[in-house]
């Protein structure tokens, strides 16, 4: 194909790779992916079966930061609020850690700090599992 045909043809590959990218799921930098709950404002509602072995982002509307939601292998879960306790800025998860992209702060997957600039836990709140649903309570989160 010479390069006028590239040129012509452009609009046509574009729509293309746009509409095969509007088909993914929803996922955030370096592949984590979000999940959307249910539940009222003081609490985040998702399936167990919905939660990736390496723990997933659950957001919803008008929430500054996600919920960063992961499931032990004791069958327990744990949910963190992803804002680093330094500066604000959200970490991602990397193997066994949270990492503050901004400043480097480093955090266990209970939140607590490993390395700073942050000199604080990451804000964890209580959950709880009914039938087969992940119950996040927002309020009563403590650092």
């Amino acid at each position: 194909m010479d390069r006028r045909d590239f040129v012509r043809r452009l609009p046509v590959i574009s729509g293309a790779v746009l509409l095969g990218a509007a088909t993914l799921p929803l996922a955030a930098c370096g592949g984590m992916t979000y999940l959307a709950p249910r539940g009222g404002a003081e609490e985040l509602i998702v399936a167990v079966a919905a939660v990736p072995e390496g723990g997933a982002l659950v957001q919803r509307p008008g929430m500054e930061r996600p919920v960063y939601l992961k499931q032990h292998e004791s069958g327990d879960f744990v949910a963190l609020l992803a804002s680093c306790t330094h500066r604000g800025c959200q970490p991602d998860p990397v193997g066994d850690r949270l990492v503050c992209p901004c400043h480097g702060s480093e955090f266990d997957l209970e939140g607590g700090v490993l390395e700073g600039p942050a000199e604080r836990p990451l804000t964890r709140y209580p959950v709880r599992v009914e039938g087969s649903d992940v119950i996040v309570r927002l309020s009563g989160g403590d650092r």
